[in-house]
């Protein structure tokens, strides 16, 4: 089961250091609509090895991706094929920015 979005969190260092988490699932960095208050994603994730998510953001702020992501959220799943699935769903329906559009689980 795809569990419901958590967020938008702010995106840096200290946050994503501190959240005590190493939940699978697929997370969304982006920026905040003013108008809405929603994440506006710009790329689009899975954290299924071990740390989860947490692990994954802390890469992506360590190599300094997406300098124009300011906050984060995500969905927690409860299996790995559930999140590869829910990823590519998410790129397709939303086109961040930094994935690439038509993402497909296929293996090749």
């Amino acid at each position: 089961m795809v569990h419901q979005y958590q967020g938008p969190y702010t995106y840096n260092q200290k946050i994503v250091s501190d959240w005590d988490s190493t939940a699978i699932g697929v997370y969304y960095c982006g920026y905040v609509n003013n108008y809405s208050g929603s994440l506006k994603p710009l790329y689009i994730g899975k954290g299924t090895g071990d740390g989860g998510m947490r692990v994954r953001l802390f890469d992506h702020l360590q190599n300094e991706n997406w300098s124009d992501a300011t906050h984060f959220g995500y969905c927690v799943c409860d299996t790995v094929k559930e999140a590869e699935d829910f990823e590519v769903a998410e790129i397709n329906r939303c086109a961040p920015k930094y994935n690439q559009v038509g993402k497909s689980n296929r293996i090749w």
